[in-house]
């Protein structure tokens, strides 16, 4: 009885990665602009870090709010800029290159969102 429960408990969590990757693989483009919005208190972002799939040539606007002085790293297009703690900084670029471009902190260390130009 016990291995029924185990095999159980291991088809369940692979239907669950199945389901997941292919709600991720079938993501829709964004071909306008996007914003990105997050608040980052306590160290933790909010949302979670998400995945955006933008088309090549989007405009793309981060938002984000900080608890704590920090840097925002935009990975793959170098754009760096200070955050205030307490307030709102807003980065604002054209999606120009294919690819999977990382954005986060640098104090925190944390992964704000993953940006898929496509």
């Amino acid at each position: 009885m016990g291995q029924d429960v185990a095999v159980r408990r291991f088809l369940t969590i692979l239907l669950v990665a199945v389901l997941a990757l292919t709600g991720a693989c079938s993501s829709p483009t964004a071909s306008g602009p996007v914003t990105i919005e997050v608040t980052i208190a306590n160290g933790k972002v909010t949302p979670p870090t998400t995945a955006y799939n933008v088309s090549k040539g989007a405009t793309v606007t981060l938002s984000i709010t900080s608890d704590a002085a920090d840097t925002v790293h935009v990975h793959g297009y170098e754009i760096e800029k200070p955050i205030a703690a307490g307030t709102t900084t807003v980065i604002t670029f054209v999606a120009d290159r294919t690819g999977r471009y990382e954005i986060e902190t640098h104090t925190v260390v944390a992964t704000i969102a993953t940006l898929n130009v496509r």
